[in-house]
């Protein structure tokens, strides 16, 4: 009798255990939905994370969602049907000095990560003098790489060179084998089409000292003050997407294959080495020196860049903290 009791009261004390231990277990993951803005290479940071399980791993549901356009992530964004979105600086910038509270969390890719290509017949970046180069738009990043390129050697924009909205890569790639423009600012993947048609790789821009926000996570600052919990874990699954991606070539690949939708293997190469290997930064600290030259580059379309500073557009605290708590070392042991 008394060896049933002892069995009665184990019973009992493992039921309660399970009793609270269940709803911790069965906890609902937080749903986000999380903003890109176009399927090339310089996207692939925020699908590694997706692929791999990892923001599910920090009790994350994550939805991706395919905008098209910075400009169209913005709108959406301050609507609130977007909590996270991955975009360039110079949307952020834009969208702050009109009114908004966008606030860059990390940059991941804090360089120019373009080609300048050009006609064949052009031999040099000082050739382009007199000529015209495309952008997909005015204030776009393959805008502000155009004009830093051009810049760099002795070239100004609109006085020495025409500068010409082209529309998205593949028309700014038609517009160049056309002869429309003689030269542009491409990324991986149409770096490959470009050079399949035979136009000049004439200068590898990433190669050029910069510190730019090309891409990163961006919020809101109030979503971020109501939700700092959530952007912390979608950061944890962001940065070890990456550094998985880092150390594993075929598990990059495949990803990018997915959202690219092909396996050509001369493209996954091509964006596997240059974007994700080399200008993949981690710990991806805000690249706050960069708004400056976001900043110095609109001043004479928006007079209200001059009072602004580059720290307005950042907040470095949860890149910080996952980095001095060892969380982010961790990961490459």
């Amino acid at each position: 009798m008394k060896k049933n009791g002892i069995m009665i009261w184990i019973l009992l004390i493992l039921g309660v255990m399970s009793f609270a231990i269940a709803p911790a277990q069965g906890k609902e993951a937080d749903n986000i939905r999380v903003a890109r803005s176009s399927d090339s290479a310089t996207e692939s940071a925020v699908w590694f994370g997706k692929e791999a399980g990892l923001y599910e791993k920090y009790g994350l549901s994550v939805e991706l969602i395919r905008i098209r356009g910075s400009s169209a992530v913005v709108q959406t964004m301050l609507s609130g049907d977007i909590a996270v979105s991955q975009i360039g600086g110079s949307a952020v910038v834009d969208a702050n000095l009109a009114g908004a509270d966008l606030t860059t969390v990390a940059t991941i890719i804090r360089s120019f990560v373009f080609y300048l290509f050009s006609r064949p017949e052009i031999q040099r970046v000082e050739d382009l003098r007199g000529k015209a180069i495309g952008t997909s738009r005015f204030g776009a990043i393959s805008d502000f790489a155009g004009r830093f390129a051009l810049e760099k050697y002795g070239l100004q924009a609109e006085k020495d060179v025409t500068i010409l909205q082209t529309g998205g890569p593949a028309e700014s790639v038609a517009a160049l084998n056309g002869n429309r423009i003689q030269a542009v600012a491409l990324t991986a993947p149409a770096t490959i089409q470009a050079r399949k048609l035979g136009l000049r790789p004439l200068l590898d821009i990433s190669k050029l000292e910069a510190n730019f926000p090309f891409n990163g996570v961006v919020v809101t600052r109030t979503y971020l003050k109501n939700n700092e919990d959530i952007v912390k874990r979608f950061m944890k699954g962001y940065i070890e997407g990456v550094v998985l991606a880092k150390k594993d070539p075929v598990f990059a690949k495949r990803v990018m294959a997915k959202y690219f939708r092909s396996d050509d293997k001369e493209v996954l190469e091509e964006s596997y080495e240059w974007i994700v290997k080399q200008n993949t930064s981690i710990p991806p600290y805000p690249a706050t020196r960069g708004f400056a030259t976001i900043l110095q580059g609109i001043e004479k379309r928006n007079p209200k860049a001059k009072l602004a500073k580059p720290e307005d557009f950042v907040d470095s605290r949860i890149v910080r903290e996952l980095d001095e708590s060892g969380f982010i070392k961790s990961l490459s042991q």
